[in-house]
C-alpha cells in the first residue's frame, strides 16, 4: 500500500469548499481502498455556540469514475457561557472504498463546513492506494443536508437525491454503507437536553418495499449558568444493504425524538456499489 495525507486550515466561510491537497496517482497502484477525514477545532475564547458540520470530496482526472466523491466528517458541537472547559473530539473518520485510479492523475480532496464557520482550526485527509484490481461495480457516494428539525415528531424532509446513472454499465446497484450526521447548536441559554434523530428512506430510486428507518447519533447534556455543552462523535455509520435503482430519486427525512436543540444540522451519506 501507499498513503498520502493532506492538511490545511479551517475554512474560513460556511458552505464554501476549500481545497486540502491536491495528490498525484503514485505509479503501480490501481484504486483507493481507504479514505480518512479529521477537523480538530478551536473555538476561541469569545466563542457561544457553534456547530461542527464537515464534509469533504475527492474530484479529478486520477478517479476511474464519478466525481465527485462525497463523504460526512465526523459531526459535534459546542455551547459555552462565561466560565467553564470543554472539548470536540472529532476523531478521524474512515472509509472503506474500491475507486479505480489513473496513475499520473490528480485527485483534490476539498472540505466545507455547513451552516456555520469555525473559529478556527486545522482539516486534515488521508488517502491510502494499494495494487488490488477494484472489485466493487463501483464506489461512488453522494450526500444530502438541511437544518435540523425545529418541532419534534414530526418527519421533515433533508433532501431527495437522485441515484446515479453510468453509461458503462456500473451505475450502483445497491447502498452498502449509510452515514448520518447530527450537529446540534443550543445556544447559550441551554440548561438540559437530549439530542435523538432518526432518518428514514424511501422514493423511486429504493429498489425495495417496507420501512428503511434508522437511528442517528444520541446524546444528552445539562448545562448550568457558568459551564459548558459538548457533542462530540455525531456521525452514526450503518453497514446496509439496500438496493437501489439507479436514476431514481430517494427521499431522505429526519424526526427529531422528543426535544429540539434551538438550531443544527443533519446531514446523510449515501455510499453504494
Amino acid at each position: 500500500m501507499i498513503s498520502q495525507t493532506g492538511v490545511v486550515a479551517v475554512p474560513a466561510a460556511a458552505d464554501a469548499w476549500v481545497a486540502v491537497e491536491e495528490f498525484t496517482v503514485p505509479a503501480g497502484v490501481k484504486r483507493i481502498d481507504k479514505v480518512k477525514f479529521s477537523l480538530a477545532c478551536d473555538f476561541g475564547a469569545a466563542m457561544t455556540s457553534i456547530r461542527v458540520a464537515p464534509v469533504f470530496r475527492l474530484q479529478g482526472s486520477g478517479l476511474l469514475e464519478q466525481s465527485p466523491h462525497e463523504y460526512l466528517g465526523n459531526f459535534g458541537g459546542l455551547t459555552g457561557v462565561v466560565i467553564g472547559a470543554g472539548t470536540v473530539q472529532d476523531d478521524v473518520i474512515e472509509y472503506d472504498v474500491d475507486i479505480p485510479v489513473q496513475t499520473g492523475g490528480t485527485i483534490e480532496a476539498q472540505v466545507n463546513t455547513l451552516d456555520e464557520a469555525i473559529t478556527a482550526g486545522t482539516v486534515r485527509c488521508e488517502l491510502e492506494f494499494d495494487e488490488e484490481t477494484p472489485t466493487l461495480k463501483n464506489s461512488m457516494s453522494q450526500y444530502g443536508d438541511a437544518a435540523l428539525g425545529v418541532v419534534a415528531d414530526v418527519w421533515a424532509e433533508v433532501d431527495t437525491i437522485t441515484v446515479p446513472r453510468t453509461a458503462e454499465g456500473k451505475s450502483p446497484t445497491r447502498i452498502r454503507e449509510l452515514a448520518i450526521g447530527v450537529a446540534p447548536d443550543q445556544g447559550a441559554a441551554a440548561v438540559s437536553l437530549r439530542v435523538g434523530v432518526r432518518v428514514r428512506l424511501s422514493g423511486s430510486g429504493i429498489g425495495r418495499s417496507g420501512a428503511l428507518e434508522f437511528l442517528a447519533s444520541a446524546a444528552g447534556n445539562e448545562m448550568l449558568t457558568d459551564g459548558i455543552l459538548v457533542y462530540s462523535n455525531m456521525t452514526k455509520l450503518h453497514k446496509v444493504n439496500i438496493p437501489v435503482n439507479a436514476g431514481g430519486q430517494i427521499l431522505i427525512e429526519q424526526i427529531v425524538d422528543v426535544e429540539t436543540p434551538t438550531a443544527g444540522t443533519i446531514a446523510v451519506g449515501l455510499l453504494y456499489d
